[in-house]
């Protein structure tokens, strides 16, 4: 058995996380024993990465981050540890959070885009001519790496991702807390100040009184000819202050394994069918029965 000294709550945080998510223990301290050794390598070598660690070591080192691009990426001087602004198990669970936010999301919008594909061969077929005739205009292979002008090039994928944000938020929901009293319109409910509230993001997504049809999978809906859709109603990244701050890497991250996938296979016309969700502990939409496509290469 090994014991730890932890100086804060942060990593019971994220184990209770990790739980939820399926994890074991042994992971957690793992990622916290990954995370200390390398922070304490590259203040003891002066090592600088232009990465996320490393603006998490300038924030523990100094308090802040930054504004001038110039030092941004410097070596920063360490500090005794009780002068530290944060502690490795913050930084070790906010790492778990980016990694997390960022693999999962991005995984689960590439599985729904293609299953949604799958029983619209219309949509599918416009969209593989498309990233066929970017990859040819940009001079690229299927097999080859994509180039980020590619990708960018790719506005009906756009389309599609925007389609399936909608009709599979990342998270189907947004926690948040009111800051006044609140009157709710036409009743005499009030909310008041400091309440949690948990928005349903699946559920406006899916009101027809803000996007026609809701259950059909239609990409043009975001097309600046047609606009069929309000605006104010499409929340996939969250709204406000605690926007996703990572939403166009999410986006280009879920562009790229899509035209990777549609270059180099087809995808097997399917029946449509209505996903079937289950109730999971983790804060994101799982299928009953998982998502089951059919490929096959192209080349």
């Amino acid at each position: 058995m090994v014991q730890l000294n932890l100086p804060t709550g942060k990593i019971n945080i994220l184990a209770k996380l990790l739980s939820r998510l399926g994890a074991k223990d042994p992971i957690t301290y793992r990622l916290r024993d990954i995370v200390k050794r390398t922070i304490e390598f590259r203040e003891e070598k002066g090592v600088v990465r232009k990465d996320l660690l490393q603006l998490f070591i300038q924030l523990r080192n100094t308090g802040k981050i930054s504004d001038d691009n110039d030092k941004l990426w410097h070596d920063v001087e360490s500090t005794a540890e009780n002068l530290k602004a944060m502690s490795i198990d913050m930084i070790a669970s906010n790492s778990f959070l980016f990694y997390i936010a960022g693999s999962e999301t991005t995984a689960a919008t590439t599985s729904f885009t293609i299953y949604e594909l799958a029983m619209y061969p219309e949509i599918l077929k416009k969209a593989q001519s498309e990233v066929d005739e970017c990859l040819q205009r940009h001079g690229l292979k299927p097999q080859g790496r994509l180039t980020y002008e590619a990708i960018q090039d790719m506005k009906y994928l756009d389309l599609c991702v925007m389609e399936t944000t909608r009709k599979y938020p990342g998270l189907p929901f947004l926690n948040r807390k009111c800051t006044q009293d609140f009157q709710v319109p036409d009743t005499k409910l009030t909310i008041p100040k400091e309440t949690g509230i948990i928005i349903s993001l699946l559920g406006i997504h899916r009101d027809p009184q803000y996007f026609p049809q809701p259950e059909d999978y239609r990409p043009e809906r975001f097309a600046d000819e047609s606009k069929d859709y309000d605006p104010a109603a499409y929340m996939p990244f969250g709204e406000g202050p605690r926007h996703c701050i990572a939403q166009r890497m999410g986006v280009m991250n879920s562009k790229v394994a899509l035209a990777k996938i549609l270059a180099n296979f087809n995808i097997q016309p399917m029946p449509r069918q209505e996903v079937e969700f289950k109730f999971h502990s983790a804060p994101v939409l799982v299928p009953v029965n998982g998502l089951n496509v059919g490929l096959s290469k192209r080349w």
